[in-house]
């Protein structure tokens, strides 16, 4: 619901190493496979076993890892071509709710939580911020962008098609995968993101259908070709 999106439970803490664990998987820090377990990350990042536990959780739910039999998780292989399939659905499901949106038209509540996104992901262009603070910020703007959207463009179906994919790595609406090695690189790419963000939610005002149609399938797409190049 929109109104979860507003307010996170997760504490900076505990979006900095999902985002963190998140990473290591799909730049291959951490191998398909390979087991992990809420010890083993509390150690590794150096961090208690409550943030790592829900980290563990939510990679499980957006198809990172998968439960053992016994304890802990095994980490599943992130295969691109697949995602790329996936994400070219995704991007159509997207870019028909936005569509969808624009001409039914944004109701008071809608219009509050877009902006409110859009205050969280443009904290990426205050350069003298924390960076931790500046990525946990953009995730939980960037999911609240697309998940507002995809509730309130009217047609239930939508999501129900989303379901089938949403499960496989990467196709989470609102994940946000950050190298930190190139940080430079990456907050280009998130000010970008926000960019586009403004322009989707400008052809939302306006009531441009074919416009927020085709910059969300755009934007939606994005994240395919980020991560053939990291």
């Amino acid at each position: 619901m929109i109104e979860n999106g507003l307010k996170s439970a997760e504490t900076t803490v505990d979006r900095r190493v999902t985002a963190t664990l998140r990473s290591m998987i799909v730049d291959g820090s951490i191998n398909a496979g390979e087991k992990i377990s809420e010890v083993g990350v509390a150690k590794l990042l150096n961090v208690s076993r409550t943030p790592a536990r829900l980290a563990l959780r939510t990679l499980e739910v957006e198809g990172f890892i998968q439960k053992r039999d016994g304890r802990g998780f095994t980490v599943k292989g992130v295969e691109l071509d697949d995602i790329s399939k996936a994400h070219q659905v995704r991007g159509a499901l997207e870019g028909l709710a936005a569509g969808l949106l624009a001409e039914k038209g944004l109701s008071e509540k809608v219009e509050t939580a877009l902006s409110k996104s859009l205050e969280l992901t443009s904290r990426v262009l205050a350069p003298t911020q924390e960076k931790g603070e500046v990525i946990a910020s953009y995730q939980r703007g960037n999911t609240l962008f697309h998940n507002t959207i995809m509730e309130s463009c009217g047609n239930s179906f939508i999501g129900f098609a989303y379901e089938r994919i949403e499960t496989l790595p990467l196709l989470k609406l609102g994940v946000l995968v950050y190298n930190q090695d190139k940080v430079e690189q990456e907050m280009l790419r998130l000010t970008i993101g926000h960019t586009q963000h403004m322009i989707i939610f400008d052809a939302l005002q306006r009531g441009n259908q074919a416009r927020a149609e085709a910059m969300m399938r755009e934007h939606s797409n994005a994240t395919v070709l980020y991560s053939e190049l990291i």
